[in-house]
């Protein structure tokens, strides 16, 4: 009892106790939000500045940088954060030194893989600077595997203000360091100049090396050591096996876009694809978020008990309704959003950026659902769900480029979207967890509320300001009707049985 008491305070204190998993949720998701909404506003900042600075050809060379590194780190994925989170052994010192010991060789691995694929990669896009570049970025996987275990052991247990209050801090100061050299490199060399690639991966790094600074010494937990328990590696391994095969076809899920998109069009347009896609995840990203802090550590605790079934919709309705306010939003206003906030460089994201929204509709469709059969022990649905994507996306993306250019491939993004949320669909069907006639519902609000939002819009956008009138017809018609929409369900008491329910457990 000595030893767990004291593997729970160094993990980062006490867990919720029954009954306050609601009220930890309902913390947690502030928290999340509080963070992913300050995140996206640096976020955004700095992409505003940097769009002024540089030319789209040069976020179309991050573009695919930031694919292959991301795709080495995804395909080598043994679940050691989700492990920490979902096993009773997530406190215990032993377990946490083991995992940590086999992210920091996992790292290191990592960066040696981005040295042998560098130079296929230049030589297939016709980019020699990725031969360095890659290499030099991918060394962000050797700081990510230092970092300490409290980052999911505070997750584990939802205490999320520590946490988020570092991950805002490292974002800021390597957005700060990334725009910083930028101008410095543009002062230097000019705002053509390409290299200024070499600025935004060194900003990067700076980043990457303040998060692992702050991980182990602004946040509570153990002091790590390089440690094997055998039985846990086991362990690990057996729970990793399924999450390594859903993390390497997720890469392929959703970074092959970028892949195909990087030969088939110019590198300025992939930069600007980059632009509309960036502002079409926010949605997703946030469900994403709030997902892996919130609703997977909430279902795993719940997972057993026989009311799952009604605590899972419910709270997936809330959800739901919140990314469907924004994607219905991003329809009916993006392209005027776009042409404000952008100059005219970058104009073509406003109509890329619907259909990628509606990409992130069937996202968050889908990661509602996979967080139930995470916590429920199945993630081999999520690797069946990101295998059909990934057949699909072969599929479909150059079969629509072939029929229509540009637009028929992101019709046939939409598809292959759709095909996944399918999977997920009946793999909650057969667990006994139906929604699928609520998401149903709630996807045909989006196309009326949208649709409206649009018409507004565009009957607005004749006078001096267009773009500023289109965006705040559409934008406040949609907030409108979603707020009708949210009383209608409260006096049906949905929200309240929803608030009840999060609050008591």
């Amino acid at each position: 009892m000595a030893a767990q008491a004291s593997s729970e305070a160094e993990g980062g204190g006490q867990p919720p106790q029954p009954g306050g998993v609601g009220r930890a949720a309902l913390r947690g998701s502030a928290w999340t939000m509080l963070g992913h909404g300050a995140g996206q506003v640096l976020r955004l900042g700095s992409n505003l500045l940097l769009t002024r600075l540089l030319f789209p050809a040069v976020f179309g060379q991050m573009a695919l940088i930031q694919t292959f590194v991301l795709g080495l780190g995804m395909f080598s994925d043994v679940g050691t954060g989700p492990a920490i989170v979902q096993s009773p052994h997530g406190d215990d010192p032993r377990f946490l030194n083991t995992v940590w010991s086999i992210q920091v060789v996992r790292g290191v691995l990592l960066w040696l893989g981005t040295w042998l694929i560098a130079a296929p990669v230049a030589a297939f896009y016709d980019q020699p600077m990725l031969t360095w570049l890659i290499p030099a970025a991918g060394f962000a996987s050797v700081l990510q595997g230092l970092e300490s275990t409290s980052l999911h052991t505070l997750k584990r247990h939802m205490r999320l203000g520590q946490l988020t209050a570092m991950e805002l801090g490292s974002q800021a100061a390597g957005l700060l360091a990334v725009v910083l050299l930028v101008l410095a490199y543009r002062e230097i060399y000019g705002p053509a100049d390409q290299g200024a690639a070499w600025a935004l991966v060194a900003g990067n790094l700076i980043g990457s090396a303040i998060r692992l600074l702050l991980s182990h010494t602004a946040l509570p937990g153990i002091r790590h050591r390089f440690h094997f328990d055998p039985e846990h590696v086991r362990r690990q391994l057996a729970f990793g096996r399924w999450v390594f095969l859903s993390t390497a076809l997720t890469f392929l899920a959703g970074q092959l876009d970028r892949l195909i998109f990087g030969r088939a069009i110019p590198m300025d347009l992939l930069g600007v694809y980059g632009i509309g896609l960036m502002a079409a995840s926010l949605p997703s990203e946030a469900v994403l978020r709030l997902g892996q802090s919130v609703i997977f550590p909430a279902f795993s605790r719940v997972a057993a008990r026989d009311d799952f079934g009604r605590v899972f919709w419910r709270v997936r309705l809330l959800f739901l309704l919140g990314g469907a306010v924004l994607v219905s939003g991003l329809i009916a206003s993006g392209p005027y959003l776009v042409r404000l906030l952008y100059d005219a460089r970058y104009a073509q994201a406003g109509w890329i950026l619907q259909y990628l929204a509606l990409v992130a509709w069937f996202q968050i469709l889908a990661a509602t659902n996979e967080a139930a059969m995470l916590a429920m022990g199945k993630p081999h649905w999520l690797a069946a769900g990101n295998g059909v994507k990934v057949t699909l996306l072969l599929l479909l993306v150059p079969l629509g480029f072939h029929q229509a250019g540009f637009t028929g491939a992101l019709l046939g993004l939409i598809g292959a979207e759709v095909g996944k949320y399918s999977v997920s669909a009946v793999a909650a069907a057969r667990r006994g967890l139906r929604g699928a006639r609520w998401d149903l519902a709630v996807t045909a609000l989006i196309g009326a509320v949208a649709t409206a939002g649009v018409l507004l819009g565009g009957a607005l956008s004749g006078g001096a300001h267009p773009d500023l009138a289109g965006f705040l017809g559409a934008g406040t018609l949609v907030v409108a009707l979603w707020a009708l929409v949210a009383a209608a369900s409260w006096r049906l008491g949905h929200g309240a049985q929803v608030v009840r329910l999060l609050r008591h457990g």
